[in-house]
């Protein structure tokens, strides 16, 4: 008798519950929450898989050259696919490929942890990276057009990205390093089910227009801002890979390394929070040469025989916040530059350039990393970015006042 009262009770209830997860989802769609834990989610899974890569594969007996190879092979990739990317993000809504590219990395770093061979890692690496790439342009992209302020929103990838590397150290040391990569795959299918949530307003998008490449090719001071940008990201990728290697050539331990890693991270947060402080009214110029000129200061450390606290000092001063800057100072000169309905396939282009400048200097610091060591490597770094602050000067700077991308007037 009891049990058929529960019964009926709770089958009568089941109306309401329905209801109260109607209202929740509803109350969740496009709000504050749902753009946290998108950002948080994703950027965890990126540094998941990317903090520890070169420690990974050299663990499996792998030398600098073949994860060189390896990681050439991915941006390459990237660079092909970046103007596709721009294109269909265009065509059918970045939410849309988001979704499916989320899905395509799930898969793709499953094929990672089965990879029984170096040609299949390769196969799997690319596939992941591909992905990754392509949309990060577009995580960008969603931190602009939400209803929040650029910082307020993207400074939860900052947070996210430094919880993953300093996860992704703690999995490797105390269970094993293939858990780094199930423990991807966990955070990937989070950020699908919060990226549902997302909806971007209407009222901010362009009305349909033909976007052509060829105005793009046109643009004299887009494309020498391209030559730039493609040098000095081909520096910060290249850190990326190779930083923890030599943290650890330094005499560091791998959790150590990866947690300095996690705290470079966090030290980027505050400029992304405030970044509508500066960087809608600083001048472009200023706001790229200060990013260059610190990355120069970090690798001429790197270069001389310095103490391992002062590798550690300038990794977590600079190694972030740098590439952050020039994301943000990227978005700003490519809104002043061209046309509105151009910008996804713009930032895709850049992307892509951004790649390619990986590809041309990876194998050739590998090469040092090889036959000298990461000091060697490093001076031929510091090189490379004495030239982009060489050619910075003759960037023309695009005119008219800042968009206001990263005030809090959305709020």
């Amino acid at each position: 008798m009891i049990k058929t009262q529960l019964k009926s009770s709770w089958v009568l209830s089941l109306p309401l519950i329905f209801k109260f997860e109607r209202k929740l989802m509803k109350a969740f769609r496009n709000s504050y929450p749902a753009y946290l834990f998108l950002y948080w989610f994703y950027f965890m899974s990126t540094a998941l898989f990317t903090t520890l890569i070169s420690v990974y594969l050299i663990g499996q007996q792998y030398s600098a050259s073949q994860v060189s190879h390896l990681v050439s092979m991915a941006f390459f990739l990237s660079m092909l696919t970046q103007p596709l990317f721009g294109y269909i993000n265009e065509r059918f809504g970045i939410v849309k490929i988001t979704t499916l590219s989320l899905v395509v990395l799930m898969a793709g770093v499953g094929g990672f942890i089965w990879a029984p061979n170096y040609f299949w890692l390769t196969i799997f690496y690319g596939l992941v990276l591909l992905c990754l790439n392509g949309t990060a342009p577009m995580m960008e992209v969603f931190a602009t057009q939400s209803p929040y302020a650029f910082g307020k929103i993207r400074v939860w990838g900052t947070l996210g990205y430094a919880a993953g590397a300093h996860l992704a150290g703690w999995l490797y040391a105390h269970l094993s390093p293939q858990s780094v990569y199930y423990c991807v795959l966990v955070t990937l299918l989070l950020s699908f089910f919060t990226l549902g949530a997302i909806r971007i307003d209407k009222t901010n998008r362009v009305e349909k227009e033909a976007v052509s490449i060829r105005l793009l090719l046109h643009n004299g001071p887009y494309l020498f801002f391209l030559l730039l940008m493609g040098l000095v990201s081909g520096v910060g990728n290249i850190g990326h890979t190779y930083i923890p290697a030599l943290l650890m050539d330094s005499g560091l331990p791998v959790q150590i390394a990866s947690t300095v890693v996690a705290i470079s991270v966090v030290v980027e947060a505050p400029l992304i929070f405030f970044s509508d402080r500066f960087m809608d009214h600083w001048p472009l110029r200023l706001l790229i040469l200060l990013p260059v000129g610190i990355l120069l200061i970090q690798y001429f450390i790197y270069a001389l025989p310095s103490p391992v606290f002062l590798k550690v000092l300038v990794t977590l001063l600079a190694k972030h916040t740098t590439g952050m800057v020039l994301v943000m100072v990227s978005l700003r000169f490519i809104s002043q530059q061209v046309d509105k309905k151009d910008l996804v396939l713009a930032m895709a282009l850049l992307q892509g350039v951004r790649y390619l400048g990986t590809i041309l200097l990876q194998p050739v610091a590998a090469f040092f990393v090889d036959h000298g060591g990461f000091s060697m490597m490093s001076s031929f770094l510091v090189a490379v970015l004495i030239l982009v602050l060489l050619l910075s000067i003759f960037l023309k700077m695009p005119k008219g006042k800042s968009p206001g991308l990263f005030g809090s007037m959305k709020e």
